[in-house]
């Protein structure tokens, strides 16, 4: 393990001396939500920060790691019961099973972890934040506002469009803080495609236009999980909406310390140079 810079040693504890949790969690959708017509409102997708650990990017992880943030392998998972309960229930389908371990940080030094999962949407799709976007620019309402909208329509839902390449069933980020207590800060939306235009877009005109131009069974809905919970560690917790739930097990992990055998085996390890190698 990558021993934590000194800004990170002063942080999790009164005595100085860093905590360290090991956080792993479980996505599930279900698959038997009550049908009925859809009047969901329109709500953005997270936004990735800049300073985050994306599970899926290698180049992430490695600069994660000097912030002594790191990957639990699957052998150490420890909702693998969970998780083929999950798997085998007609009722449910697993979006996401993923752990890692970091150091216990206040609000301001952790790093949120990005989560993505489930399904890859194709580019026949679109995503709600676009339909955002079109919404704003053709309000208020004019045939002029809404053909220059028309127009702009390619650059924000055309194949070439970076933003529909990768749009995933289940993103989001959380973010794990230690303070007094344990804290989850959970920010995530399940996408699934739209059944009709939702009823709070009572203009004519607007419904008319995001039909021709957006079709209905292309755009994604974001249904969101967005909450706070304060955590005990060694318990299993459980966050959910309709659509979809979590699970969420914090345990502390206790860092190994090195022992004077394995310092000297450090020591003449580094002390090696490429003629007594051989």
């Amino acid at each position: 393990m990558i021993s934590p810079p000194e800004a990170i040693l002063a942080a999790g504890t009164d005595d100085g001396e860093t905590r360290y949790y090991d956080i792993e969690i479980v996505i599930f959708k279900n698959n038997k939500v009550p049908k009925g017509t859809e009047y969901i409102l329109p709500v953005s997708s997270p936004r990735i920060d800049e300073d985050i650990l994306d599970l899926s990017s290698p180049l992430s992880i490695k600069a994660a790691s000097e912030k002594s943030f790191e990957i639990i392998p699957d052998d150490e998972l420890r909702l693998i019961d969970a998780v083929k309960k999950i798997v085998d229930s007609p009722r449910y389908s697993l979006l996401v099973h993923t752990a890692w371990r970091q150091p216990g940080l206040d609000k301001d030094q952790a790093l949120p972890v990005w989560i993505k999962g489930g399904r890859i949407f194709g580019n026949e799709f679109t995503s709600i934040d676009n339909y955002t976007a079109l919404l704003e620019m053709s309000t208020p309402n004019t045939d002029q506002q809404l053909a220059n909208t028309s127009e702009n329509l390619s650059a924000l839902t055309g194949p070439t469009s970076t933003t529909e390449t990768s749009l995933y069933e289940l993103e989001g980020k959380i973010t794990i803080v230690l303070s007094r207590y344990l804290h989850t800060f959970a920010d995530l939306v399940l996408r699934k495609p739209r059944v009709e235009i939702a009823a709070e877009l009572d203009n004519n005109s607007e419904n008319q236009f995001l039909s021709e131009e957006m079709p209905d069974a292309k755009i994604l809905n974001n249904h969101p999980l967005k909450e706070q919970r304060r955590m005990r560690s060694n318990r299993l917790h459980y966050l959910d909406n309709p659509e979809f739930s979590m699970l969420i097990l914090i345990t502390p992990y206790e860092v190994p310390e090195i022992t004077e055998e394995t310092a000297q085996i450090i020591d003449d390890t580094l002390d090696l140079t490429p003629a007594t190698a051989q």
